[in-house]
């Protein structure tokens, strides 16, 4: 079944079942207008360290925190197979792709959006891929390319309580450029934005961008739908970035809006 009759399915259950808010439950609409609301705090952006040697870590942008709101979309979408999800969640990732393209300097159609590799197994349980289909719904609101040159080469153990460092060794060697044609998608210098659903510690976001800087590829930031909140003593690495920051798309160049769709109460 493609994504649009799997949304299309889902709107058609909510039609004859009725809708409950995905985030807390109200019934009435798929998402409520309180909830839409906390997800107005974004864009935000994580910054690593100053580097030492090296280009060092790019920014990590995201649409909204993980809490309250943003992190029970991603798991009714990834989990759940909400599919009528996936445009709010489109809306958070967008706004964040962005961020990083205009931190640059470039146009979005300039930049390559090169979402991470799910795991194959993983992915065939839910009968998607999540974060594929995530961005290839980012490159059509924002203009930018979507190229999806990264696979995995082995599958990553459960990183459910593993520390920062644990997690970024358990991703290590996990991703690779894929081989039908993934270097003529990604010619040297080319700018890439790297796009995941949540970033948590940042180690797989690390490891797609060390693979994708080894083949020559200009990293300008990540993106994310949601951001989880870093322990207190990693809270320096990130800032919040202006709250009604603004996201235009290519086809109406107007400023989003999560009140746009659902009517809402």
């Amino acid at each position: 079944m493609t994504e649009w009759m799997m949304e299309l399915a889902d709107a058609g259950l909510d039609l004859l079942l009725g809708s409950r808010c995905a985030a807390c439950g109200r019934p009435g609409v798929v998402l409520c207008r309180r909830c839409r609301a906390e997800l107005e705090a974004g864009p935000l952006v994580r910054r690593a360290p100053p580097p030492g040697p090296g280009p060092g870590a790019p920014p990590v942008w995201s649409g909204a925190p993980y809490r309250p709101v943003a992190g029970r979309l991603v798991i009714a979408y990834k989990d759940r197979g909400a599919w009528t999800l996936r445009r709010p969640l489109t809306e958070l990732a967008a706004r964040a792709a962005l961020a990083a393209v205009g931190a640059s300097g470039r146009q979005p159609e300039e930049v390559l959006l090169v979402p991470v590799p799910a795991d194959p197994g993983r992915a065939r349980e839910r009968g998607i891929d999540h974060t594929a289909s995530l961005a290839r719904a980012v490159a059509r609101w924002t203009g930018m390319r979507y190229r999806p040159v990264l696979v995995r080469s082995r599958s990553a153990p459960d990183q459910v309580g593993l520390d920062s460092g644990r997690r970024r060794s358990a991703q290590t060697g996990t991703m690779t450029l894929g081989r039908r044609g993934a270097r003529r998608a990604l010619p040297p210098g080319a700018a890439v934005v790297v796009l995941d659903d949540v970033v948590t510690t940042g180690a797989t976001m690390a490891e797609a961008v060390r693979v994708l800087r080894r083949a020559g590829a200009d990293v300008l930031g990540c993106a994310t739908a949601a951001q989880t909140s870093l322990r207190a003593s990693r809270k320096r690495r990130w800032t919040e970035i202006g709250q009604t920051q603004p996201v235009r798309t290519r086809s109406t160049g107007k400023v989003s809006s999560f009140g746009a769709w659902h009517g809402g109460q």
